[in-house]
């Protein structure tokens, strides 16, 4: 009975972030892999995408959350893991964010409609 109740939640967000000044660099090999990247981080941590998009200088997704998992803490997880991934692997973007920040501020998030 334990592991039944644990399964169940249905915790959806929509959240919007940006990359850092607005820059259009999401566009091209680096959004595909940006893609790659979320899908994987969000299957590691039990999270589960919905539907999302990734534009040239935003990302928009409706993402389901487990309820022990702060959104902040979520959204601070996958802007990180995303953004040392995508720096080490494009040096385009080294030079562009030298300072280690892809993401700028999310945009908002709010908690969907059920």
């Amino acid at each position: 009975m334990e592991d039944y109740k644990r399964g169940m939640w249905d915790c959806k967000y929509h959240q919007v972030w940006t990359t850092k000044y607005r820059y259009a660099v999401l566009a091209g090999d680096v959004g595909q892999r940006c893609r790659e990247l979320l899908r994987e981080i969000f299957r590691s941590q039990e999270m589960v995408i919905y539907t999302g998009s990734i534009n040239r200088d935003h990302v928009h997704m409706l993402i389901g959350i487990p309820p022990h998992i702060a959104v902040p803490r979520a959204m601070q997880y996958l802007k990180g893991k995303s953004s040392h991934k995508l720096l080490s692997e494009f040096a385009g973007l080294r030079k562009r964010y030298w300072g280690q920040h892809l993401w700028g501020g999310v945009i908002g998030w709010r908690r969907a409609a059920m």
